[in-house]
């Protein structure tokens, strides 16, 4: 639902703003309000509260209540032409509209200038998901999704139905891409890749557009190694990996201009250990092989605060022996200057025999530097596999080689299989999504997100442990699905499967093409 709700006029000859119910003109500001169920359609919101924070200096420039009745507020306080500000709206709702009868939303940046202009606003129950209004056009499971730097989201890839092997296998692959918008809350189709694939790595790139790793194709080889840049409505080719690569991850350091992809396998059976760095410009990759400590398929890759270090998280079967977290380093760490580098992240006190299907996420201390979260995941091999309840962490150090793995807690249940980002609030939060119980994903299933509170700057166990259980708005339950952290703090879920376990021939998952929007609370 995209509605215009207000409308500020600036009053130049008193310094004040009007809110104000109208059409825009040239000294009009309006805001654009979209909205998820199950706010679209609900009676209007009986208050609003705006808030107005200087991007800059994070000072909060306007604050005032006003009904939704009459529409109008003056003594707003006046905005600065050519400065960035972000808007913040509180809604209050009769009851039952919300679960705490309250919807909020945070604009992206916007610069206050003379004549009227829109600034939209994604509007969503507090600390709820909520279905988007427009759902995407295309069903897939095991797709790329990746926030371009306009803001909108890439969803690329993926398979409409999948078929659980030993080795995993794919028979078919979407290529068709699609994008959520949003300023308009709705997803549209937008080109088509060069080589549709499964499970891509996707990553955007400071020159603009998403680039997509390697992935799982049908027939053989069943792993790809080119690239491709997604910019608009156009795909190209980007050159290749140095090796096929199926299962992989790809983070990007800022400061060592590197796009860092490592792990995966070669075929679906056989891991891979090394890492490679990719130019874009040039089109090749910039250092040769990366050797790496252990090999590693579906590993999460998280980049430092520092911008010269990721972390290789899990994919690590018990066979192999080896640290469940690894760091690939370009700078003043590495022995005897020889960047890049890897070395192991010490975890004296944990068990390391393996880990796989874990998440993780970084979370910015508001004094500097960060810590990264490491949720669940599966343990052991063969029979002796297991889910795991634990909340790991590493907080970063000035030197690297310095961190370590610590416990920072457990999980209500075992989860694997999962997703997780950490989303705006107070304390900081962790929203893990979907996933199940055990190491099957047929059954056991947790069709749910927990909202868990850490603590950023101490690495440290954090209590409650679990702030909120949140439903998910889906069909289907959440296996083999994305989620991503939108540019105005929103999360946007999408997949959904149907689950057919069936006594002959192997168990399979149709892909129902759903999405949601998680809306955390304004702090």
């Amino acid at each position: 639902m995209r509605t215009r709700f207000l409308t500020w006029f600036p009053t130049l000859v008193s310094g004040a703003l009007l809110l104000a119910a109208g059409c825009l003109s040239a000294d009009q500001v309006e805001l654009v309000i979209v909205s998820t169920e199950p706010i679209a359609g609900a009676p209007p919101p009986e208050a609003l509260r705006v808030r107005i924070i200087d991007e800059q200096s994070g000072d909060l420039v306007v604050s005032r209540t006003v009904s939704s009745a009459d529409g109008s507020l003056a003594g707003l306080g006046a905005l600065q032409e050519g400065r960035a500000y972000v808007l913040a709206l509180d809604a209050f709702y009769p009851a039952g509209t919300c679960a705490e009868d309250r919807a909020v939303g945070v604009s992206t940046p916007f610069d206050h200038r003379s004549g009227g202009y829109e600034v939209p606003i994604q509007l969503g129950c507090a600390d709820e998901f909520g279905r988007t209004l427009s759902q995407p056009a295309e069903a897939r499971l095991a797709a790329g999704l990746e926030i371009a730097l306009d803001g909108t989201v890439v969803l690329a890839g993926g398979v409409p139905r999948f078929e659980l092997r030993d080795p995993a296998q794919v028979t078919e692959v979407v290529n068709s891409i699609e994008r959520y918008d949003p300023l308009t809350g709705s997803f549209a189709a937008s080109g088509s890749m060069v080589t549709g694939r499964a499970f891509p790595a996707l990553q955007a790139v400071p020159q603009g557009g998403v680039a997509v790793f390697g992935g799982t194709l049908p027939g053989s080889p069943p792993c790809e190694a080119t690239i491709e840049l997604i910019v608009g409505a156009a795909s190209t080719a980007k050159g290749s990996l140095t090796h096929r690569r199926c299962f992989a991850g790809a983070a990007l350091l800022a400061n060592a201009e590197r796009l860092v992809v490592g792990g995966g396998s070669d075929s679906p059976a056989n891991r891979a250990s090394d890492f490679e760095a990719y130019d874009l410009e040039a089109e090749v990759p910039t250092e040769g092989e990366i050797a790496g400590r252990v090999y590693r398929a579906a590993p999460r890759l998280v980049a430092l605060g520092d911008g010269e270090t990721v972390l290789a998280i899990g994919g690590v079967a018990a066979i192999s022996g080896g640290p469940v977290v690894e760091a690939v380093h370009f700078g003043s760490s590495c022995p005897a200057g020889a960047s890049p580098c890897t070395f192991p992240i010490p975890a004296s006190t944990l068990d390391q025999r393996g880990l796989d299907s874990a998440a993780a996420a970084r979370v910015d201390c508001p004094s500097g530097g960060g810590t990264v979260y490491i949720t669940g995941g599966i343990s052991g091999s063969n029979d002796n596999t297991r889910a795991l309840d634990q909340i790991l962490c590493i907080r970063e150090e000035e030197d690297p080689r310095d961190m370590r793995l610590v416990p920072a807690g457990t999980l209500p249940e075992p989860r694997a299989r999962h997703e997780m980002v950490a989303v705006r609030g107070e304390p900081a939060r962790l929203l893990v999504v979907g996933g199940g119980r055990t190491s099957s994903i047929t059954n056991n299933l947790l069709d749910d997100a927990l909202l868990i509170p850490v603590d950023p700057c101490s690495c440290e166990p954090v209590t409650p442990q679990v702030l909120k259980r949140l439903p998910l708005p889906l069909t289907g339950s959440a296996v083999l699905h994305q989620i991503a952290l939108l540019r105005d703090g929103s999360v946007l879920l999408t997949g959904g499967a149907r689950i057919f376990n069936d006594d002959e021939g192997p168990i399979r998952y149709e892909a129902l093409g759903e999405a949601a929007l998680f809306v955390p609370e304004i702090p």
